[in-house]
């Protein structure tokens, strides 16, 4: 048995695994997928069984011993594991690392997989043989022996309740008339179906959609829910992960903001009762825990939350619904650089179940994929409650004068559905009181000293703020170039907007929401319950107005800058402005009133906003696919990118170019590829390193990673990478 290997997967940043020797006379406890206390260097580390391997009489290397096993039975089933190992293979990303984002932080540290405990007590058999006379000298003793005869067990906490010391208590544990356990309490209840909401009833075409969702609940298929802003969309997947857990299956949503969690939670509530949790980052740990273990063994019907939910173990998972499917927020961007959406999608295919991709603006990718007959398309061309989609009206700003970035037309429109007493939401998503800081004397500018942009002015607190690496710096007094103190703020942000508005506006309130706002853990929450009571109020924020929200009484929109994002280097920028306005200009009119949108442009004729103002997303996408067909790029190529960085200019070039150079690539393989680069970020400086990307095309996904895996055994090598940091990045979304 001393020859019997044990293969572990260590949390850090090396592709391999690291072989043990199994803890002595207790090998029979390892199972793959528990955890396990192992030395690595000077270090205990908390690590996951992955296999076994016979020691061969030639390897003379000398192995440690696992130190301890955490688990009998693992926590991680063979689902998560196949994942974990797509994973690793799909995002060229260390197995030891992904498995670690399958464990919430308190499991990662090696703690125990419990719900909350509760010591209790209870009486033994030589306890419960006690006669009165026998503690006659003892009255706590003998009051508390008599509780316990009643109720049979007490917790710590309700006999102190009633007046016992804990003294007395550990008095008969000492005598051995009364034991004390542990107990897990968990938060969750069993199924209790008071007072839960009717489902609502259903249109023609929502109908449809839950009957072909529901046909299919017991395969792998993917749906993609394509209905026009307040369509209903969340009332069709409502129910068909009704049809689910009337079966006695779980369901998991994932949501792209913490901000939605709060109403998508009680609306899942109204509908389910108390078995439904919501997950993310906002959460403490214990509430992770328990969401955790509710999830793995059974005890909550239904999880939501953010892209890291797609990792939670569940018992009897049914079905999975991606609302948003096609929001960036999916797409992690720094170390495990995986998509929530197309994890999801490989898991559903593992555990063979539905999925639902749910938008009223579908990536491209997702529109192609339909297209192919990859995804069926279910499809919602009527707002669930009648009323009309928003008429557009766009104001050409060119020649214009502006009250703080806002035209005459706009706050004119403002006025009117106020007095009408009605909502006007007011979008700008740029967050902060102005973009840049300038000297009106020699023209110095608030750049960042680690990024190549400008900080932004902040009035609340007064500050200077960069919002890519989040440095910061006190207002200055003086010009730090020139010593006079007359400077000039350029551009707006959304403080600068909520100003202008209270003093125009003073009879109503104007609700500030954007990631300042709301950085407090119930704010946003606080300001949706505010909303929600219909005065009369202006809604001024960034995108985090624009993502799913049901607000019945904004009647106008106002998207203050049109323009933002219609020419970006970035080849996905159209798509991400097309989504962006079409998505907020759906906040208005969603109830009986009637809604209008005023889009302000100094473009009013670029394509982009003809489109936009005639209401149709699917036709812009369409012809979006026609271009990037013709230009060869995602959905019509794989990509993926390399990139480095480093505190000296050109080392992140030169190190690119020494790995294109050093690397033999047989020319099959190269025919099927197409570099771009070695070239800078399009924000080259960021953070105090420059940063420059390889990217890589192909048609074929197998020769794309085929390439990967070549540049990755270099990459490894700690003699060629030791200069720079370096990330390989699959399937890109954003070239910030």
């Amino acid at each position: 048995m001393d020859k019997d290997l044990v293969e572990v997967l260590i949390p850090i940043p090396l592709m391999e695994k690291f072989s043990y020797f199994p803890p002595k006379n207790r090998s029979n406890q390892l199972k793959k997928g528990s955890r396990v206390l192992v030395p690595f260097g000077n270090r205990i580390m908390v690590g996951v069984v992955w296999g076994f391997n016979k020691k061969s009489n030639s390897d003379k290397r000398k192995y440690k011993y696992i130190r301890e096993v955490l688990d009998k039975t693992p926590l991680l089933n063979a689902t998560s594991m196949s994942l974990a190992e797509w994973a690793s293979r799909y995002y060229h990303y260390p197995l030891g690392e992904i498995i670690s984002y399958f464990y919430p932080p308190s499991l990662r540290k090696g703690k125990e997989a419990k719900f909350k405990e509760s010591k209790y007590i209870e009486l033994t058999n030589k306890g419960s043989l006690l006669r009165e006379e026998d503690l006659s000298r003892a009255p706590a003793q003998l009051k508390l022996i008599s509780l316990l005869k009643e109720k049979k067990e007490l917790t710590l906490k309700s006999a102190q309740a009633f007046g016992i010391s804990s003294a007395v208590v550990k008095g008969l544990i000492d005598k051995e008339y009364v034991v004390s356990f542990s107990r897990e309490l968990s938060p969750y209840k069993k199924h209790e179906n008071k007072d839960l909401k009717p489902s609502k009833k259903l249109n023609l075409e929502q109908k449809k959609a839950v009957d072909a969702i529901n046909k299919d609940q017991d395969k792998n298929v993917t749906f993609l829910l394509d209905g026009i802003t307040g369509s209903g969309k969340t009332e069709v997947y409502l129910q068909a992960i009704q049809e689910q857990i009337s079966n006695g299956k779980q369901a998991l949503i994932l949501i792209p903001e913490i901000g939605l969690a709060p109403q998508a939670e009680e609306r899942f509530k109204d509908y389910f009762g108390d078995r439904v949790m919501s997950f993310h980052s906002a959460k403490n740990d214990r509430e992770k825990v328990d969401a955790w273990l509710g999830a793995s063994r059974g005890l909550v019907d239904i999880i939501i939350g953010t892209r890291s939910s797609v990792f939670l173990p569940m018992k009897n998972l049914g079905i999975i619904v991606i609302d948003e499917e096609h929001d960036l927020s999916f797409k992690q961007t720094d170390k495990f650089r995986y998509s929530a959406r197309d994890m999801a999608l490989y898991r559903a295919k593992l555990e063979k179940v539905p999925v639902v991709l749910a938008s009223a603006t579908p990536s491209l990718e997702t529109l192609k994929n339909t297209e192919e007959g990859k995804y069926q398309l279910l499809k919602l061309n009527k707002r669930a409650t009648g009323a009309s989609l928003p008429t557009f009206h766009a104001v050409d700003l060119r020649g214009k004068e502006l009250n703080e970035g806002l035209s005459n037309e706009l706050l004119e429109a403002t006025k009117s559905e106020l007095s009408n007493g009605n909502q006007v939401l007011i979008f700008l998503n740029r967050r902060g009181y102005a973009p840049s800081l300038i000297c009106k004397v020699c023209g110095w500018v608030s750049n960042c000293d680690r990024c190549d942009a400008l900080m932004t002015v902040h009035k609340s607190p007064s500050k200077l703020q960069c919002h890519h690496c989040e440095a910061h710096k006190n207002y200055p007094i003086k010009c730090p170039s020139c010593g006079e103190n007359e400077f000039l703020t350029y551009g707006f942000g959304t403080e600068r907007l909520e100003e202008f508005m209270k003093s125009n506006f003073p009879d109503v309130p104007t609700m500030r929401i954007d990631s300042d706002s709301t950085r407090k853990r119930e704010s946003l929450s606080d300001y949706l319950d505010e909303i929600k009571k219909g005065k009369p109020m202006i809604l001024l924020g960034t995108q985090l107005l624009a993502k799913g929200h049901h607000f019945p009484n904004v009647t106008l929109v106002g998207i203050v800058d049109a323009d933002s994002g219609l020419f970006s280097a970035d080849f996905r920028g159209s798509e991400r402005v097309a989504q962006m306005m079409t998505q907020v200009s759906g906040r208005a009119g969603r109830e009986k009133k009637p809604g209008r949108v005023i889009l302000q442009s100094y473009c009013t004729d670029h394509p982009q906003i003809e489109e936009i103002i005639s209401g149709s997303y699917e036709k812009f996408a369409k012809k979006l696919l026609e271009e990037r067909k013709s230009a060869k790029i995602p959905p019509y190529s794989f990509q993926a990118k390399i990139f480095a960085e480093s505190p000296k200019g050109l080392v992140s070039r030169d190190f690119i170019l020494s790995l294109l150079n050093g690397q033999n690539i047989d020319r099959e393989l190269r025919d099927d590829l197409r570099l771009v680069g070695p070239l800078p970020s399009i924000m080259e400086k960021k953070s105090g390193v420059y940063r420059w990307e390889l990217s890589v095309f192909s048609k074929n996904r197998f020769s794309l990673h085929k390439f990967l895996d070549v540049m990755q055994s270099k990459l490894y090598d700690v003699k060629t990478s030791k200069k720079v940091r370096w990330a390989i990045d699959v399937d890109p979304l954003s070239s910030i």
